[in-house]
């Protein structure tokens, strides 16, 4: 029986070390490895690569990702603090039990956080 450990995302970026900088600075992850076309970020058990240089204007982005965190307000604080909520996705509660805001990053990749808690 195959048992899944993890899912890492790979997402676009224009410039890898100007995102993978982004990442560091304002959500915490420590750059792990990084090259011209490829970096790996962490923070925590989870990782994120990006790949490019994509091309893909911020405003033509159409990657997505969800992010299950505990402490969630916690979190929705600090990026409230550091102005990167996503204006039409505040900290809300969704029909199926969560609760999550998103973000976009520099290059227009929306991430969705969200929890299960009370």
């Amino acid at each position: 029986m195959t048992t899944w450990r993890r899912l890492v995302p790979i997402i676009p970026a224009r410039n890898i070390r100007a995102s993978a900088e982004h990442y560091r600075d304002l959500l915490g992850f420590e750059i792990v490895h990084i090259e011209p076309e490829y970096g790996i970020l962490r923070r925590g058990p989870s990782e994120l690569h990006l790949w490019g240089p994509s091309g893909i204007a911020p405003e033509r982005s159409n990657t997505m990702l969800r992010v299950e965190v505990d402490g969630i307000d916690d979190l929705y604080a600090e990026c409230q603090r550091l102005n990167i909520v996503h204006p039409n996705a505040p900290l809300h509660r969704e029909a199926w039990g969560t609760r999550e805001f998103a973000i976009r990053d520099l290059d227009g990749n929306l991430i969705t956080f969200f929890s299960h808690e009370e």
